[in-house]
């Protein structure tokens, strides 16, 4: 029967983020697109916040639907809205949506962008919203995505935001076969430590050129890294948890390193990286006997920041359900908003069939602008010399 009650809340909850998403790029982010023309900053900033409320209302699904609890230790990085890389160790498909209830209680959702594989930018609904919101979407081709990266960094160095990118350095989620897969490959290394059992090798080549890239373009402040453990069911995939496995407890531990106090050249960058995954392997071997990283931060076990922070997200689900409600009701009963509806949808499958996706033609127009300024400012010193 508690299975039943779990696989019901859990449909109930998939359910409102697929209409939420929906609802949500149409009538709330598409209507910035013109913008792309004349401030592309403020419709970065713009689709930016609307993807944080949207957030903040999927932590309330998380928390108060499902039940799902959180403890953090470590760092406290409330109010601290660093622009940041947020590393992270892939325990399962669902990593990146369970963080988003320590990043509502760090009041970055706003900032909060993700690293994730291309095919899903093409998602109706989610995938365009994240378009939208700048989400970097790699396809695992080094070549191609490197210059995704280097136009993506420019695009944020132009909107001059605050942001935080959260990144997966092991590649892909852990799983026994993955487990064995990283091993092997990470014995092949002359810096080969030891085998894994919690966690994958992290893979070093996509993390450097992302940390240099935007150090070098001046919007990376720290490196926050983050271990991820669950205590009770672990949702493997998606399925797991429409088919109950909902996790009674996520413990998260972090540790901020600020950039000024990181190594220079990439080999020192990469060892650095693999001494935090080793050191990472080491908590998880604890935690999977303790169920803890770490005493609890007294910060979040204060109840006066937890009820702030339990309005915040109910008074943000209510507003979206509202939300929801009145554009359901429109696009029911007026033509004219059915006609919108539908010229949205086939604006964004041309930029996906045509542009690879709104967010590359964003990333180009913006790289030609800059171009352009740049070649100005040439002419313009040549003819004063």
């Amino acid at each position: 029967m508690l299975s039943l009650i779990n696989s019901i809340k859990v449909l109930t909850f998939y359910a409102i983020m697929a209409v939420g998403a929906f609802f949500g790029v149409v009538f709330a982010q598409t209507p910035a697109v013109p913008l792309i023309f004349f401030n592309r900053r403020l419709y970065f900033r713009w689709c930016s916040t609307a993807m944080g409320s949207y957030l903040l209302m999927v932590t309330c699904l998380l928390e108060d639907l499902l039940g799902i609890k959180i403890a953090v230790t470590g760092d406290d990085l409330t109010n601290d809205k660093k622009r940041s890389i947020i590393i992270l160790n892939h325990r399962t498909r669902l990593d990146w949506m369970f963080i988003w209830m320590v990043h509502s209680r760090f009041e970055i959702l706003e900032q909060l962008k993700i690293v994730l594989k291309a095919s899903l930018k093409h998602i109706p609904g989610p995938g365009w919203a994240m378009q939208h919101a700048a989400y970097l979407f790699l396809d695992r081709a080094w070549e191609k995505d490197q210059v995704t990266i280097k136009n993506l960094m420019g695009y944020y160095k132009s909107c001059q935001s605050s942001l935080s990118l959260l990144i997966f350095p092991e590649g892909t989620n852990f799983t026994s076969d993955a487990k064995d897969k990283s091993n092997i490959y990470a014995a092949k290394k002359s810096t080969f430590n030891r085998p894994y059992e919690y966690c994958l090798h992290p893979r070093l080549n996509g993390f450097i050129f992302l940390l240099k890239t935007m150090q070098s373009g001046d919007i990376l402040d720290s490196v926050d890294d983050v271990t991820v453990g669950y205590e009770g069911h672990i949702p493997e995939r998606e399925i797991d948890l429409l088919n109950g496995y909902i996790p009674k407890q996520v413990h998260f531990h972090i540790k901020r390193y600020m950039i000024k106090d990181l190594p220079k050249t990439d080999e020192e960058i990469g060892l650095w990286l693999e001494n935090r995954w080793d050191e990472k392997e080491t908590r998880l071997k604890e935690f999977s006997q303790t169920n803890e990283f770490d005493a609890r931060s007294k910060r979040f076990n204060d109840e006066t920041v937890e009820s702030k922070i339990r309005f915040k997200r109910r008074s943000v689900f209510l507003l979206w359900c509202l939300f929801i409600l009145f554009w359901s009701y429109c696009t029911y009963a007026y033509i004219k908003i059915k006609f919108y509806v539908l010229l949205v949808c086939i604006f964004h499958s041309i930029m996906d069939s045509f542009a690879n996706g709104l967010i590359d033609f964003v990333c180009q127009l913006d790289a030609n602008y800059r171009q352009h300024e740049l070649e100005r400012t040439k002419k313009q010193t040549i003819k004063q010399d």
